[in-house]
């Protein structure tokens, strides 16, 4: 993995993902990519709420998905970037679900959750939240076409289409790279898609997306010590950990060049720990200036 997204990092402009449609008796249509071409399948999955077509379902793609890196990325970079916001429109679409859910039960005390999520889930693929929940409806459409997206680029370069570590695919680690954490008894891909969580929610600026790959009590050093030991925590000292030093550290590191010991692996020159624990690999101590 490069830091491919390091570069695009802070690029604004219009959105260079261009879909060229073939006539109407066609099937495939076509998604242009950083300058690379790839094939979509106009059918949805068996396992996705059906929706507009993915023609359409496309157009839902972030503005920001960049103008291209000033380099021809590899269809493996083209992934990983698309895999990373994937992840971040999967998780805040869960938070907005979970109080959306919630906000309904509030009116129908007794109601089943998870009919409730069925139902506006069942919504948002038909579009009809768009008047009654327009930012919960963007955030469902995002994540769609970033899915749709994403399945197909790991169809086209021969992954799985459905992939472990929440939605990362499996890297090619070197032998001589996995040999180093298992040394530690660590699981090579564990830490990996613990690193490309934590990266994930740094990147996306949202502190209650880091809530979800935060180990506490997490160790805040610097000027002065502080242990944040919960959520509400967290939550409340946003403005010290999303400092824009270390979001970018973070941006800049690639899983090839981490520095690991028995204490994790460690982010730039120590501003960033992600560490191990019984439910996997988290965010665990910043250094800050």
């Amino acid at each position: 993995m490069t830091d491919f997204s390091a570069r695009i990092l802070g690029l604004s402009g219009c959105l260079l993902v261009l879909l060229t449609v073939l006539p109407a008796h066609a099937d495939p249509f076509f998604v242009r990519v950083y300058g690379r071409t790839y094939k979509i399948d106009p059918r949805y999955p068996s396992d996705e709420p059906k929706g507009p077509k993915p023609q359409e379902a496309m157009k839902a793609l972030p503005s920001d998905l960049a103008r291209g890196p000033g380099f021809r990325p590899t269809h493996e970079q083209v992934l990983a970037e698309v895999e990373e916001r994937l992840w971040i429109a999967r998780n805040q679409l869960d938070v907005e679900m979970e109080k959306a859910v919630a906000a309904r039960g509030s009116r129908n005390p007794g109601a089943d959750t998870k009919a409730l999520k069925q139902e506006i889930t069942g919504s948002l693929a038909a579009g009809a939240e768009q008047t009654r929940l327009p930012e919960l409806q963007k955030l469902y459409d995002r994540y769609r076409a970033l899915n749709l997206l994403a399945r197909e680029l790991r169809r086209s370069i021969d992954l799985p289409v459905s992939p472990p570590g929440e939605g990362f695919s499996r890297p090619k680690l070197s032998p001589e790279l996995e040999a180093s954490y298992r040394h530690l008894n660590f699981d090579p891909l564990a830490a990996y898609y613990g690193f490309r969580r934590v990266k994930a929610a740094f990147r996306s600026g949202d502190i209650e997306l880091l809530s979800r790959v935060a180990h506490y009590p997490l160790t805040i050093t610097g000027k002065t010590r502080r242990t944040i030991r919960n959520h509400d925590q967290l939550i409340a000292a946003k403005e010290r950990i999303m400092d824009q030093h270390i979001r970018e550290v973070v941006a800049k590191s690639t899983f090839e060049t981490l520095f690991v010991r028995d204490k994790g692996m460690m982010l730039g020159e120590g501003e960033v720990w992600i560490t191990p624990d019984k439910t996997g690999f988290g965010l665990g101590a910043i250094t800050l200036d």
